[in-house]
C-alpha cells in the first residue's frame, strides 16, 4: 500500500508541474488591423509600381525642397461583401512645437497602401516633425493608429 501512495504522489506531482496547454488569447483569435506610416522622397509614380506587400523605407530626414510623400500601409483589412478593402486613413502632420502643419483626410487603402503628398514650404521651421495616421476599417469596425517622426532640414 505504501508504494501505491508513493506512485500516486509522484503522478499527482507530475500533473501539477506539467504546463497547461496554452489557449490563444482573445486578441490572438481575432484578426488585428495593423498600420504603418512612413515618410519617403520616392516619386509617387515609383511608389505606385511597388507592390503593397513591399515595405517602403522611411526617410528619417528630408529637405524642404524635396517632394515628400506620406505612405500608410495596412494589414488585416476585412474585405467587404462586394470584395476589396474599404479602409481609409486620416493623417495629421505636426510641427516641432506640436501645432498642426497639415491634415490629409480619407486616404484610400484599397490596395493595402495609400499615399498623400506632404507639402513643405521654405517658411516651415526646421526640426523634428511627427505624422500620425488613424486607419479605419468600416467593415470590421476596427481602428489602428501609427506614428512616425522625421526631421526637416533647414
Amino acid at each position: 500500500m505504501g508504494s501505491f501512495h508513493l506512485v500516486a504522489a509522484l503522478v499527482l506531482g507530475f500533473l501539477q508541474a506539467a504546463p497547461a496547454p496554452s489557449q490563444p488569447s482573445l486578441s490572438e483569435k481575432r484578426n488585428v488591423l495593423q498600420a504603418v506610416v512612413a515618410i519617403t522622397t520616392l516619386p509617387p509614380g515609383e511608389l505606385m509600381k511597388t507592390p503593397p506587400t513591399t515595405s517602403i523605407e522611411h526617410d528619417s530626414e528630408v529637405a524642404k525642397t524635396e517632394t515628400v510623400t506620406v505612405v500608410v500601409t495596412i494589414q488585416g483589412c476585412q474585405s467587404s461583401p462586394a470584395g476589396g478593402c474599404q479602409a481609409t486613413a486620416d493623417v495629421v502632420a505636426t510641427r516641432p512645437d506640436g501645432s498642426v502643419h497639415s491634415e490629409m483626410k480619407n486616404i484610400p487603402l484599397a490596395s493595402g497602401r495609400g499615399i498623400a503628398t506632404l507639402v513643405l514650404k521654405s517658411a516651415d521651421v526646421a526640426g523634428v516633425y511627427k505624422v500620425e495616421a488613424t486607419v479605419r476599417d468600416p467593415i470590421a469596425r476596427r481602428v489602428a493608429k501609427a506614428e512616425r517622426l522625421f526631421g526637416v532640414k533647414p
